[in-house]
């Protein structure tokens, strides 16, 4: 069973809320920068400032295991995404137009630049996602971000307001699940 359970102060005490799924709110389940310690157990998990998984704000990936504390995420955890899989053997496909079409590029490993490909600000959407990626706006993985997941297919990256600004991405790396 792959889950993240949140705890409202540090060693797993006060209220808690246990999540199976991705939760874009966590004022939906009354647990809003709230925690102060977490659980991960199966798949790891990113943990996001911002509601709605926003590219704006920051994020952590915590992998299974118990974490006492996590004083540089006190109180500031807003939504959750669960990395099915797990973060080896990370690919990726991005595609030249919208719905999947035009020319496409298959990623394995990271990419300072897009340029090589002939596919720097090209891409409009993806699939075929394993691991969990970060996408950034500028070369060197500089500029605006957006963290995706496995399983994540985007048709339409102009909806998130992404469309042919992909410069660089690299694959979150595997971390160990010690305490945070």
């Amino acid at each position: 069973m792959n889950t993240i359970e949140l705890f409202e102060f540090p060693d797993f005490k006060g209220d808690s809320v246990s999540l199976s799924q991705d939760t874009a709110d966590l004022s939906t389940e009354g647990f809003l920068q709230r925690a102060q310690s977490l659980k991960v157990q199966g798949d790891p998990w990113i943990v996001f400032s911002a509601v709605n998984y926003d590219y704006r704000g920051t994020f952590k990936c915590f992998s299974d295991g118990n974490h006492h504390s996590i004083p540089s995420w006190a109180k500031k955890i807003s939504s959750a995404r669960i990395v099915k899989g797990g973060l080896y053997e990370p690919k990726i496909t991005l595609y030249e137009h919208i719905n999947y079409g035009g020319k496409a590029v298959h990623l394995e490993k990271a990419a300072t630049t897009l340029k090589g490909y002939g596919f720097d600000n090209m891409a409009s959407s993806q699939k075929g996602v394993s691991g969990a990626w970060i996408l950034y706006s500028e070369e060197y993985y500089k500029g605006d971000r957006m963290v995706t997941v496995a399983g994540e297919d985007l048709p339409n990256y102009h909806v998130r307001g992404w469309g042919d600004r992909v410069s660089s991405l690299m694959p979150i790396p595997p971390v160990e699940g010690s305490d945070a």
